[in-house]
């Protein structure tokens, strides 16, 4: 086996980088719509239904564009099912990290996720009171 097969190629990596990147950007940007809406909020806020949806949607757009960041940066010549899975993984596990980005340390939150952590915060006081 040739060893020069497995060189990163530094460049390749880079633009799969920030592919990935701005594809979880995107991806948290359009299902803030629904995950940030009230009523999800409210009645699905900690179902742990956020995770699976991003990560099925993300599967779909890198299966859509054969985005196999894996078979790029490898230099496959075909692009493969575990490839888009993994891809997708990534890109979804990158948009959790976008929203916590954006919660956590830049306080940025919808009024419904503002709304149901005052609630949250609320009935914890109440219970450790008792």
């Amino acid at each position: 086996m040739d060893p020069s097969l497995f060189r990163i190629d530094w460049e390749v990596l880079t633009e799969v980088l920030i592919s990935i990147i701005v594809l979880a950007f995107f991806i948290e940007r359009a299902l803030s719509i629904v995950f940030e809406h009230r009523w999800f909020v409210e009645k699905l806020g900690q179902s742990g239904l956020k995770e699976p949806i991003a990560f099925l949607l993300s599967l779909a757009i890198v299966q859509y564009w054969n985005f196999d960041a894996l078979g790029i940066v490898f230099h496959a010549d075909v692009t493969t099912w575990w490839g888009y899975l993994v891809t997708a993984a990534i890109v979804a596990g990158g948009s959790k990290a976008s929203i916590k980005l954006f919660h956590d340390l830049l306080q940025v939150k919808s009024d419904a996720a503002r709304v149901a952590e005052t609630k949250t915060t609320v009935t914890a006081n109440k219970k450790q009171s008792r």
